[in-house]
């Protein structure tokens, strides 16, 4: 018996390749990531410096340890995601969901977070030193030992945080605008 496969009006999303994979040890710097599927993908210490990431899924991805320097993420879902140590200095992270995701010892330092869903996010010692953060919400959210130093804030920001002395330090040590 002879099967006949018409391959003509297939076609498959690069996502496929991407979603729930290992792919520790890939060189992303000339993959286009834009709108990409990558959700529940081992991404552990991966180099994704100065890449623009928008539309694309990330929720429940490993990205511990990963290099997101300069990161271009508008509208990304990062949701539950493991970020632990994940450097996002100078980061534009604008209109992203990262509610839930594990961002302990992570840095953020100078990074630009424009409403940002950072609800019930565990930020204990994170560094959002020099941040921006404008109509961000850490409604929930642990921000033991997170550093404000310098950090520019909202109202609203700052009304989100439901720990007393995580706002207090906020207050403290960051800079209303």
């Amino acid at each position: 018996m002879i099967f006949y496969v018409d391959f003509v009006k297939a076609i498959m999303d690069i996502s496929d390749v991407f979603k729930k994979r290992n792919l520790k040890n890939i060189n992303f710097k000339y993959e286009n990531l834009i709108g990409k599927d990558l959700s529940n993908s081992f991404l552990s210490g991966v180099d994704l410096s100065e890449m623009d990431i928008h539309n694309a899924n990330f929720s429940g991805a490993d990205l511990s340890k990963a290099n997101l320097v300069r990161v271009i993420s508008f509208s990304v879902n990062f949701r539950g995601a493991d970020l632990r140590q994940a450097n996002f200095s100078d980061a534009k992270i604008w209109d992203s969901d990262m509610y839930g995701c594990d961002l302990r010892e992570s840095d953020l330092r100078g990074s630009d977070l424009f409403n940002t869903d950072l609800k019930s996010c565990n930020l204990e010692f994170a560094d959002l030193s020099g941040a921006y953060l404008k109509n961000s919400d850490f409604e929930g959210s642990n921000l033991h030992g997170t550093e404000f130093t310098k950090t520019k804030y909202d109202k609203r920001t700052l009304d989100s945080i439901t720990d007393i002395k995580s706002k207090s330090k906020l207050k403290s040590q960051g800079i209303i605008w």
